[in-house]
């Protein structure tokens, strides 16, 4: 390295030409061309391709086992060694284990799953829940929390519930729109069973009841990522984290959920003033064009409740409604009249 640095500064620097600095240190000037070429030594680089003879009739039998094992456990899929010896026993090979294990090698970095950065046009959103501690009125308790990502602008949407339902699923959204001021065209989630209550076997899935519901309601593309892939929608798990370790560090105080919800609020439209390294001016500039692309609100919002007709018997004289959101619980008790079903 201390030669690269005497010889690049002799030639560039003092004038030096090739031909002289060669002779006056003593070395090649092909290897003098190389040095003024790399600032570093670049080590070898091949430029033919590696030629394994004995394997050429055998890569195809290897990319098969490759590519079966993508649907075993990890902890029974193939090593190199194993698929050495299959070759040895099955297929007559007599070549090394050292030509087998290099391509195996070779293959598999090839057949990585890559990530790329995505860019994401304004109006789409995702979803989903994470997990909390709070101290409420003194008592320090578990919770959950519901997040909605505008990935083009960075905008959140954050508010904090006792447990996870689909009757707080649904409030979460119907708070989030309002929040934004209109309907994202859609929204990518999990196959979490408060939105999909089966997939079915061509890959669609088959909506619950209340989130049914809620996208008729407001009439949104509900999207899904791949089971087990939590990368599918990686920005909204990103603001899990992030809300968690900056909105909710240390433990937040409240006297109850509502306030909390409050002081959630009011980060989320704080952070809206922020300049994201990378981004182009603050994410309330941005969350226009989300806007602009939004769809309207209804003029009458979801109820997000489970609604469920009955009959009163003539034995009855009462009828209880219960709704339930993730904030509170309230039961509403009214007369009525015998023989009617509500």
């Amino acid at each position: 390295m201390e030669l690269y640095g005497l010889i690049r500064r002799a030639v560039r620097l003092e004038g030096l030409s090739q031909r002289e600095a060669a002779r006056r240190f003593g070395i090649d000037r092909g290897t003098v061309a190389k040095m003024l070429k790399h600032p570093a030594p670049p080590g070898y680089q091949r430029q033919m391709p590696i030629r394994r003879p004995k394997l050429a009739d055998h890569e195809g039998f290897i990319e098969q086992v490759l590519d079966d094992d993508e649907g075993v456990p990890k902890k029974q899929r193939h090593t190199a060694r194993r698929i050495y010896e299959r070759l040895r026993d099955e297929r007559g090979f007599d070549g090394g284990y050292t030509t087998v294990r290099d391509y195996v090698r070779t293959r598999r970095r090839v057949r990585k799953e890559v990530f790329v950065p995505l860019s994401h046009p304004p109006g789409h959103a995702q979803a989903d829940f994470g997990e909390m501690l709070a101290v409420l009125d003194g008592v320090e308790q578990k919770l959950r929390f519901f997040v909605v990502d505008l990935p083009q602008s960075d905008a959140i949407f954050v508010k904090a519930y006792h447990s996870e339902t689909a009757e707080a699923f649904c409030d979460g959204h119907v708070a989030a729109f309002e929040f934004f001021g209109g309907v994202p065209l859609s929204i990518l989630y999990d196959n979490t069973k408060l939105a999909v209550a089966q997939i079915l076997g061509d890959g669609t899935r088959k909506r619950s009841h209340l989130f049914a519901a809620l996208q008729s309601h407001y009439v949104f593309e509900d999207r899904y990522g791949r089971p087990g892939k939590g990368n599918d929608k990686g920005n909204v798990e990103g603001m899990v984290g992030f809300t968690r370790r900056n909105f909710m560090v240390p433990i937040p105080e409240a006297r109850d959920i509502e306030d909390l919800n409050a002081m959630l609020l009011e980060r989320c439209k704080g952070r809206q003033a922020v300049a994201l390294r990378g981004a182009e001016g603050i994410i309330a500039e941005r969350l226009e064009k989300d806007r602009a692309a939004f769809m309207a609100l209804p003029e009458v919002p979801f109820d997000a409740c489970d609604q469920r007709p009955g009959r009163v018997s003539s034995a009855a004289r009462r009828i209880r409604r219960w709704y339930v959101t993730g904030t509170t619980t309230t039961r509403f008790r009214w007369p009525m009249r015998t023989g009617r079903s509500s």
